[in-house]
């Protein structure tokens, strides 16, 4: 018995030292080692990255700034902090060698501190009054990028911006995006206010790409153009669209936002544009058709709005033409979108394939089944978001809101380029007039492949359903609450002939949203909605009828009610506070499925988990007994 309790205590010693040793090697030899259990694997390393890092051809060198001492009086920042350290140290393993990362800590007047102001680094006071530096720069031969101050509010970003970065400072030259709009990307006057500030998309691709706003008036694209955007081409005059299509014949690759209606222009202080029907003849050159009448509504996608009822309340509604696209709407044999996080989109259309012409038409993005069209008309006269879900009506099919596009395609202008608008303010000198050779060739069928892609709304590209724009000691945080920034970039890349970025952005999301909760709160807001819509149907018809029988009183000028009057608004009453009572009750159940599900939820992770243990520790407990029966 005794030789027993000593074998006993032998082996527990000899697996605990086991244990600790194991452990200390492990931190040690396997410190860079990570196994990733999450299911979009967020904490791995993209492909993109490992393909930015293995193709480094010249040495690049992180300068990673950080105050040890500043950083004690900011908890907050500590573990975001050790989380960089450690993604840079895994970024230099996978780099071969041509990645080098230095850890500099600035301290107040030194050298280092210097460095990091003159690198446009941004210092943060904490604790008694130190400056706290949290930030990296990136250098090669040339030119150095900066971040200038690591966001905790950008962690889930953090791969892109260190990817990014070393990507930037090792291909210093940029591709250039002509940008082609008739609406005011650039900022548009606002009366009492000035200039509006420009759209923050466009401010953000400038640090991938040469963008170039281009006039609307010129019947070429300039050569050095690598990626042609068009944003509302419906908008446009005959020019532009003509140097869009002499662009595209030539194999130029081409991003276009064709909006049937611009949130952004229907609520402008400026004229609207006139619309032109030649860019429904492009479009069609392309295999593409725009329903220009409709919009696309979906129930299952449609963003919650707050907005007055006609009684001055506050009401909280879904707003069918507002969508937040996500995973389940992306086509996932697609690079460009199938790691994307939810996009939001505002009246977008619909767009289709023309049969007749032969190209290469992929959608991207699609609606569920529940979607349908609206006419364009009740949207744009400000109709009660309420009666557009009651009266709403599925079309029972998916319908494409982006698609990409390829082949080889003829003008839209057979008889060639539009005349050009006289300008009373040249005159002709000693005769001289415009030669035809100063003006392009024109070509009427393409010899060049050209790639397209098609998104059927412009109002992604609005700061309010994308971005959110903080001041941070007087600089601008922009913290993204839609992938639209995302989405174009992929475009551009993808167009542009550089990917790799693309995986390392598009991680996904930390989000993960209750469905099943989510499904049940819509389902039953959409019969809580078409019952409150009943019942001020009742209301207005009850309240007309009032009004016809006082008319019909000899003494309308009377306060008083008649007797029919009077047996009228108590059947009213009655109708009211019936289908009052049917509202609650449809409140409750609402209420009641989802604190069922929440209570099978808690007992699953409270108790199902000891509960699991005890049965193995009872079971362990079993086997040891019957073990020491047998001796």
């Amino acid at each position: 018995m005794s030789y027993n309790k000593f074998s006993n205590k032998y082996s527990v010693l000899t697996i605990t030292s086991l244990f600790i040793g194991i452990n200390l090697l492990a931190a040690l030899a396997l410190s860079h080692v990570r196994i990733d259990l999450t299911e979009n694997k967020l904490n791995t390393l993209s492909k993109g990255t490992h393909n930015i890092l293995e193709s480094l051809g010249t040495p690049v060198t992180l300068k990673y700034y950080v105050s040890t001492e500043a950083m004690e009086a900011a908890p907050g920042l500590t573990g975001y902090a050790k989380q960089v350290e450690s993604l840079l140290d895994e970024y230099q393993l996978l780099s071969k060698g041509q990645l080098k990362v230095e850890k500099i800590n600035p301290l107040p007047f030194s050298e280092e501190e210097d460095d990091a102001v003159s690198a446009g680094l941004q210092g943060v006071l904490a604790g008694q009054g130190e400056t706290l530096y949290f930030g990296l720069v990136a250098q090669t031969n040339g030119p150095r990028q900066v971040i200038s101050f690591f966001q905790p509010e950008r962690e889930q970003f953090l791969e892109y911006d260190l990817s990014q970065i070393i990507y930037n400072v090792t291909h210093p030259e940029k591709k250039v995006v002509g940008v082609l709009s008739s609406l005011p990307l650039k900022g548009s006057f606002i009366p009492g206010q000035g200039m509006g500030s420009p759209v923050m998309l466009f401010e953000q691709l400038r640090s991938q790409f040469s963008v170039k706003h281009l006039p609307t008036s010129d019947l070429s694209i300039p050569k050095d153009i690598d990626i042609l955007m068009v944003v509302n081409p419906h908008g446009l005059g005959e020019q532009a669209l003509y140097a869009v299509d002499q662009y595209v014949l030539q194999g130029g690759q081409t991003m276009v936002f064709a909006d049937p209606l611009s949130e952004d222009e229907s609520q402008s202080f400026a004229q609207p544009n006139t619309e032109t029907p030649a860019a429904d003849d492009l479009l069609a050159q392309w295999g593409i058709r725009l329903r220009k009448d409709k919009l696309v509504g979906d129930p299952n996608l449609a963003l919650q709005v707050s907005y007055r009822d006609a009684f001055n309340r506050m009401q909280t509604v879904r707003y069918l033409p507002w969508l937040s696209l996500g995973k389940q709407q992306y086509n996932t044999d697609e690079i460009l979108v199938n790691q994307l996080g939810n996009i939001n989109v505002a009246s977008a259309g619909s767009i289709e394939q023309v049969e007749d012409i032969s190209s290469t038409f992929v959608p991207l993005i699609t609606s569920t089944s529940k979607a349908g069209l609206i006419d364009k008309t009740q949207v744009a006269s400000n109709v009660d978001p309420r009666r557009l879900l009651t009266q709403f009506k599925p079309s029972g099919k998916s319908l494409v809101l982006a698609a990409r596009v390829k082949g080889t395609f003829n003008t839209a202008f057979p008889d060639g380029p539009p005349e050009e608008p006289k300008k009373e303010t040249e005159t002709a000198t000693d005769g001289e007039t415009d030669s035809e050779e100063t003006k392009p060739k024109h070509i009427s069928q393409g010899t060049q492949l050209a790639n397209l892609i098609i998104i059927a709304d412009s109002d992604l590209l609005l700061d309010r359903f994308w971005v959110q724009v903080n001041n941070f000691f007087g600089q601008q945080l922009v913290v993204p609450k839609a992938a639209n920034l995302d989405l174009v970039t992929n475009a551009l890349e993808i167009l542009g002939g550089s990917p790799d970025l693309i995986s390392v952005r598009s991680r996904g999301t930390y989000n993960r949203p209750f469905e099943l909760v989510a499904e049940i709160q819509q389902n039953a807001e959409l019969q809580y909605r078409a019952k409150e819509q009943s019942l001020r149907q009742k209301l207005e018809e009850t309240e007309q009828k009032l009004n016809e029988l006082q008319l019909q009183r000899q003494d309308a000028s009377s306060a008083q009610l008649t007797a029919e009057q009077q047996q009228e608004v108590e059947k009213f009453i009655h109708e009211k506070v019936n289908t009052r009572k049917k509202l609650r009750d449809v409140r409750y159940d609402l209420r009641a499925d989802i604190d069922d599900l929440e209570k099978t939820l808690k007992i699953v992770n409270i108790g199902l988990v000891p509960f699991m243990i005890f049965i193995v520790a009872f079971i362990g407990w079993v086997i040891r007994r019957q073990r020491e029966r047998e001796f």
